[in-house]
């Protein structure tokens, strides 16, 4: 794909030094296909030459970004990632809050194959990324032009995040820390009595918790392994 002259102002990019792009993806396929569409079009001129590096666990991306504290102008991410429970990451979401927290100067990209018009809108509200593209409209031509965008410092939304701005829904479903390390104990097979020792819950409190977790996820009650299941379906846990 040829990507050269298709925006204006492309000389004012190659002008901008950027350092690296951080993947934060567990599926190294999709990693590779990233870095390789990434560095086709750096050789192309469409965006300067880039280093790329991959994270395909949360730990990992962790260590990067906030032990060796590593720079990076973009961090690709995904939102459906194995949890890493030490540090209250539970999905790629609780990442990117926790770099909008830390007020890192990097721009977030969220490319995510969920497609729950609640849950997007949810991820949007927690880590207003300048970035977000849905996994099934990504193609060569969106990733570039979307990184084109960050690197003016401008937002890139695919068309249905597009659509979800130009009419939100009234309350999005929002799942606080607690309750997303609630999820997680439960997807552990970790009993009600049991549980209530690690948050410090009363045994009545697990039972109502778990109940407007039902609610918010649209589950019937009393179905927990189907509140797990749903819980893992929208990227939460």
């Amino acid at each position: 794909m040829d990507y050269r002259g298709r925006r204006k102002g492309k000389d004012c990019l190659t002008e901008r030094a950027l350092q690296s792009i951080l993947i934060v993806e567990d599926h190294q396929l999709s990693c590779q296909g990233f870095e390789l569409i990434v560095e086709q079009a750096g050789c192309k001129g469409a965006i300067p030459k880039v280093t790329v590096q991959q994270a395909h666990s949360l730990k990992k991306a962790y260590q990067l970004l906030f032990k060796e504290a590593i720079h990076f102008d973009i961090v690709f991410l995904d939102i459906c990632m194995p949890a890493y429970p030490e540090k209250n990451l539970y999905s790629g979401e609780d990442l990117g809050r926790l770099i909008v927290e830390k007020q890192l100067k990097t721009r977030i990209l969220v490319m995510t194959s969920l497609t729950d018009k609640l849950r997007l809108e949810e991820i949007l509200h927690t880590v207003k990324p300048h970035g977000f593209l849905v996994k099934g409209e990504v193609d060569e031509y969106h990733l570039i032009t979307a990184i084109e965008h960050l690197l003016l410092d401008e937002y890139y939304y695919s068309p249905t995040i597009q659509r979800i701005l130009q009419n939100p829904s009234e309350e999005a479903a929002h799942v606080d820390e607690e309750e997303k390390k609630f999820l997680y104990l439960l997807s552990q097979g970790i009993r009600n009595r049991e549980i209530g020792g690690h948050l410090c819950w009363s045994l009545s409190k697990v039972e109502k918790r778990k109940r407007v977790l039902h609610k918010k996820l649209g589950i019937e009650k009393g179905n927990t392994m189907a509140l797990v299941n749903r819980a893992k379906e929208l990227g939460i846990i």
